[in-house]
Parts: C-alpha cells; structure tokens; sequence
C-alpha cells in the first residue's frame, strides 16, 4: 500500500513540475506580431523598435507582419480571430481600436482582445499654419469667430483622430471652419505652407519636419518635448486627446503567457534606451498595464461612441 501511495505521490509531482517546465519555457517557438500597417509606416516604425528589444529579452524572434487595410481593421481582425495561445500578438494605434469600430461594421467586436500593455504616447497637437492670421490659440478664437467659415480644417478621413478632436474643440468654442478631407497628410501640409488651408490635428512629429507650429496640445499637462504649446486645459478645454500604441492579444490567451509578456515589455517600455529611440522616432515611451491599457480603452470607446454621435457619424 505504501509502495503504490508512493508512486501516486512521484507521479503527480512529476506532472507538475513537467507543467511548470513547459510554462518556463514560454515562447517556445518565434512571436508574429501584426502591425494594421504598411511597413515604414507611423504604426510599423515603433512596432518595431518594441519588438527588436523585447526579442533579444525573451530569447525568441518576434516576426512583424504588415496587414494593412480598411483602417486597421483588417489587421485587427486577424488578430482577434488568431489562437489564443501567446504566439499571435497585434500593436494597435488608437485609432483602430477606439475610432473605427463606431465607423464601419467589423467581423469581429471590442471584446475581443487581451491587453499586455501600452507603449508609447503623445498628445494630439492642433497645428497651424506660420502665415495664417494668429500667432496663439487666443488670436484664433477671436479671428475665427469673426471670420465664420473663411479658414479651412483640413483632416485626412471622417472621424478619424485628425477629425475627432477638431470637431471637440470647435464645438466648444462655437467656432465654424470649413473641414476639408484630403488624401494624405502631406497635400494637408503642403496647402498649409500655401495658405490655403489653416489648421490640421495630428500627432507632433510633424511639428519638426514642416514649416508649422503648435496651437494647442491635448494634454492634462505640457508634454516634456511640447513644453512651447498651451494644453487644451490652458486654453479652456478640459479634455484629453492622444496617439497612443500598444500590445494585444487575442482574447482567451493563457494566464502565464500574458505575464511573461507583460513584463518583458514593461522593462523595454522603461528602459532608457528605448526612451531615446523613442524620441529619436518622434515619440515618447509611456508604459501602462495591461489592465490600466483595458481600461483606458474602454473609457476612450465610449468617449469617441459620444462625439461621433453628437456629430452623426455612427456607422447605421
């Protein structure tokens, strides 16, 4: 009796120790991760820089697949619908997550992903033209509401983030512009330079490669490499706008999986040396959970759901 309790005994620590040693060895096999975006790209560009650290630290490839299409969506979808078993990751910007599912109908919903973690951060930046007829946000309000409908918005897409966070701020201010939509962000600021077009919301990168300047930024606080433009909050606008990337997942990923990934990701994120290359992109490193992420998506969903609204863009 003894001899055969004792054998249970082995053979169940056996089991478990050989469990734990398959979870130690998590990723066993190379890492995709999607990218909703051409290579090159503003989304791909980080994507990549986070997955060359995170590799060398989890000591398996991670394999960046450009999906590109409708938005991000495509992307997104192929993320969703992926096994859930650690091996599939997507690094999703805002605009896919938040925006687009009030936009269009999607094969897949909002619930299905798991967070592992945000990446990097900047606020939306209203940018103007250095020939328009102001030189700081408080000038704007008043020679647009003087002027109603004379200076042109330009966007790149219906209520996307260079359309949503406009729509905000004149709404607040009860100010009328004429919104244009344009193919791309470069005829936006090339009619910039030409006059012909006055205010564009977009990420700041753009702020160090034409000959523009910031009007207002998104922020709670000033940004450490925005420290010469106003927050929204300065200028009488208590709300918060932001280009920011991360990590997910499919839904249903193992437990011990996600905290390996989470954690690796929260030591690059952290790391000094992603911070400087972050920069160095136009960018800035700004780790949060993937429970904090979760939750701040789910927050900004039901923000965009409201202006979107308000503004009769919801998908029918």
């Amino acid at each position: 009796m003894f001899r055969v309790l004792r054998k249970i005994v082995l053979s169940s620590l056996m089991l478990l120790v050989a469990a734990g040693s398959a979870w130690a060895a998590y990723p066993e096999r190379p890492i995709t991760l999607i990218v909703p975006f051409g290579a090159g790209g503003g989304t791909d560009i980080p994507a990549r820089l986070l997955s060359g650290m995170m590799e060398k630290k989890l000591g398996k490839s991670i394999v960046v697949q450009n999906i590109s299409g409708a938005a991000g969506t495509l992307g997104a979808f192929q993320t969703a619908s992926a096994k859930a078993d650690g091996y599939t990751l997507g690094y999703m910007p805002i605009g896919t997550m938040c925006l687009q599912p009030h936009l269009m109908k999607l094969p897949y919903t909002v619930d299905d992903f798991d967070f592992i973690g945000m990446a990097v951060m900047q606020p939306v930046v209203i940018m103007s033209s250095k020939n328009a007829p102001w030189k700081n946000f408080e000038e704007f309000k008043d020679v647009v509401s003087k002027n109603p409908n004379k200076f042109v918005v330009g966007i790149t897409a219906k209520g996307n983030m260079t359309h949503v966070p406009m729509l905000a701020m004149l709404k607040h201010f009860n100010l009328k512009m004429r919104v244009i939509p344009y193919r791309n962000s470069t005829e936006i600021f090339k009619d910039m330079m030409a006059g012909r077009t006055h205010l564009f919301a977009d990420a700041p990168a753009a702020l160090s490669s034409y000959d523009i300047f910031g009007l207002m930024q998104f922020a709670p606080e000033r940004a450490g490499n925005l420290t010469d433009i106003p927050t929204a909050k300065e200028c009488g606008l208590d709300m918060e706008f932001a280009h920011w990337m991360g990590i997910v997942a499919p839904k249903g990923m193992p437990d011990e999986a996600k905290a390996t990934l989470e954690k690796v990701m929260k030591e690059v994120v952290e790391s000094e040396d992603f911070k400087k290359e972050a920069i160095r992109i136009k960018t800035a490193a700004h780790w949060m959970s993937g429970k904090e992420f979760r939750e701040r998506y789910y927050e900004e969903l039901a923000q965009y759901k409201k202006i979107l609204e308000e503004n009769g863009l919801i998908a029918k």
